[in-house]
């Protein structure tokens, strides 16, 4: 192993070892060290039955979390290690898991049931690495191979489907021929998926070195789990500002995002809309008005369908929704006190993704405006600029003072106020807030 194995990993390798039973590090943490990426888990896969590595790790710290496939969690020093018994595994009859498995003592049953070469590796201190299906020539060329049949390991579980596009995404590795040619012919079995794992694999996709050159280079099997986007394929947009039609300017613009979760749903999703509202000049020159509302529409019912959390939901919906708003120095302020910082700065760096998917007439300034922009909003937070009711000039009780009483007409005249010292119509002082409220105050009272 190029970097450290944990302490508690090393204890339980050995505890298990000692004992009588082989056991060895599997699967992404052996891959991933390979790489050179710093592994985030370690599972331990090993000859010893479910029972026998309750006698060996006599602990309450001891979990069954998959007990029937096999599988029990050892959390040592706050780390939790999956310990798993070779097994070969009975037949998928729900695209998933196995209905059932037998266990076994030879570590190569165990690899021979795995998704990918990449990860059919194992390590141990006795043995070393033991490679029986080439993980590390696959490695080196950056391919994602199946072990065995292709056809056999996606038809077992349709899930592997998308965790091969999420490990090309993630480590920038193209798909082995085969295997992409079973990964095409068994897509319809990814309705076999829940949505909830369907989206999870989608956020590690999208998380990602490269999401827009997975989405560019296997779309129609991508297709099969978010069918909204199947329009934007080859849409044109015949307009001096666009030098892509619509599937091509969104994937430009997803290799522009940086990696920010929810600004990249949203980005993929930004112009989604477009293809609804599509209407064309007599010269042939295209029109998309009101594609924003659209989009958002379609990305909620999407999200939704997912089972995106509220959060990630929400965020993304007003980030497609806004995505085409004009944010100036001029409106800088409200649009920072309307949404707060965080919100805003992902809101710039999806219109700056959108922007520098564009014709060169509207990227050559893209990040030019994105940096004069947030170097504006840092410098109104540090300033003291208006940014929340409380930084007002005046208060409630200002108010209650010159004769308003506590209920609707006080709060709408706070937010009133508030909203015209955001949008530059009068300035923070308290003489001029005071003399517009008593104004209002004096209308509404001739109004009763």
């Amino acid at each position: 192993m190029r970097f450290p194995v944990p302490k508690p990993v090393l204890y339980a390798l050995r505890k298990l070892e000692q004992s009588g039973f082989d056991a060895f590090l599997v699967g992404g943490c052996v891959r991933d060290d390979y790489l050179g990426i710093p592994p985030h888990d370690y599972d331990i896969a090993t000859a010893a039955t479910p029972d026998e590595v309750k006698a060996v790790f006599f602990s309450p710290q001891l979990i069954e979390t998959g007990i029937k496939h096999g599988t029990m969690t050892l959390v040592i020093d706050k780390i939790s290690l999956e310990i798993t018994t070779f097994r070969k595994d009975g037949y998928y009859s729900d695209g998933r898991r196995p209905d059932s498995v037998v266990y076994s003592r030879d570590l190569r049953d165990d690899l021979s049931r795995r998704d990918f070469t990449m990860n059919a590796m194992a390590w141990s201190e006795k043995t070393g690495l033991i490679d029986p299906y080439l993980g590390i020539q696959d490695c080196d060329q950056g391919l994602i191979r199946c072990v065995g049949q292709p056809e056999k390991r996606f038809h077992e579980d349709a899930l592997r489907i998308l965790r091969a596009l999420r490990f090309a995404s993630a480590l920038q590795f193209t798909i082995e021929n085969e295997t992409l040619k079973a990964m095409i012919e068994q897509k319809n079995r990814l309705k076999l998926i829940s949505v909830e794992r369907v989206f999870k694999e989608l956020c590690g996709l999208l998380s990602g070195k490269d999401p827009s050159g997975v989405f560019r280079h296997y779309p129609h099997i991508l297709f099969e789990v978010l069918p909204e986007l199947e329009l934007c394929y080859h849409c044109p947009q015949r307009i001096k500002f666009h030098c892509y039609d619509v599937w091509e300017h969104t994937l430009h613009a997803l290799s522009q995002a940086p990696n920010v979760l929810s600004v990249r749903w949203a980005v993929l999703l930004h112009d989604i809309g477009k293809p609804h509202v599509v209407s064309y000049d007599s010269d042939g020159t295209t029109r998309f008005h009101g594609h924003q509302r659209v989009s958002e529409k379609i990305a909620d019912a999407l999200l939704i369908r997912l089972r995106a959390s509220n959060q990630m939901h929400k965020e993304v919906c007003l980030l497609v929704r806004h995505h085409d708003d004009r944010i100036g120095p001029d409106n800088c302020q409200w649009w920072l006190a309307t949404l707060g910082y965080d919100l805003f700065l992902k809101l710039l760096y999806v219109q700056r993704a959108d922007a520098l998917a564009h014709s060169a007439i509207v990227a050559k300034n893209a990040h030019n405006t994105f940096d004069r922009i947030n170097i504006l909003a840092k410098q109104m937070m540090a300033d003291g600029t208006v940014l929340h009711l409380q930084d007002m000039a005046i208060t409630a009780q200002d108010l209650m003072d010159m004769g308003y009483d506590p209920g609707p007409l006080l709060g709408a005249t706070l937010n009133q106020l508030f909203e015209m010292v955001l949008r530059g119509n009068i300035r923070n002082n308290k003489q001029e807030l005071e003399s517009i409220a008593r104004t209002r105050l004096k209308s509404a009272s001739v109004q009763k």
